[in-house]
């Protein structure tokens, strides 16, 4: 299914959820691509979101910024972050130890990874240290464009979800389990109408 069909049928299918607001928001929005929020380099994308993990957009783009900066060249910057050369930019001792370690197992390993099940990819990801849920989740959603993934440990997926779900008369949980295949679509009008 190409990119404008699956946003199509994500729109119609969410419109069936039971939320008059989503549905009417839907109406308004039309139909939504993923963005490309972060790279469409696999082992760039996940390791901008890493960097990314528990500070704002801003911080984070900033920090991202500084980094790409510093090591224009792709291969310094993967051996500056393997190594844990990055401090004085920003990045604190967790994140540059998470980054060492994704950083160490190597480029073919997540590429292989890629080629596995979606629950294999989380499995493997969380099995390193510093990699929980929400940060495989944007690396499916924003770098794999995966169409059906959610993260509830989103703050603002989880407070947007669970007043449409009340609305819809439905547990949250059930509810969001209706939008499947398209959660990640879900997800992108929930930012879009926290935003609004």
């Amino acid at each position: 299914m190409t990119a404008p069909d699956q946003s199509h049928a994500a729109c119609l299918h969410l419109t069936k959820l039971g939320s008059k607001k989503l549905s009417e928001f839907i109406a308004r929005e039309g139909p939504l691509v993923i963005p490309d929020r972060y790279s469409d380099d696999p082992l760039m994308g996940l390791c901008q979101i890493i960097v990314g993990q528990q500070v704002s957009n801003q911080a984070a783009r900033a920090i991202w910024a500084r980094v790409c900066a510093h090591y224009p060249d792709r291969s310094a910057r993967i051996d500056a972050l393997a190594s844990g050369q990055t401090s004085e930019l920003g990045l604190s001792r967790a994140k540059q130890r998470t980054l060492t370690e994704l950083l160490n197992h190597g480029e073919s390993w997540l590429c292989a990874l890629m080629n596995t099940s979606e629950t294999e990819r989380f499995r493997q990801l969380t099995a390193l240290w510093g990699i929980g849920p929400w940060s495989v989740a944007m690396w499916e959603l924003f770098v794999l464009k995966n169409p059906d993934i959610w993260s509830d440990g989103d703050l603002i997926l989880k407070r947007i979800s669970e007043r449409l779900a009340l609305e819809a008369g439905q547990p949250r949980a059930a509810w969001i389990e209706q939008a499947a295949p398209f959660r990640s679509f879900l997800a992108l009008y929930c930012w879009k109408l926290n935003d609004a």
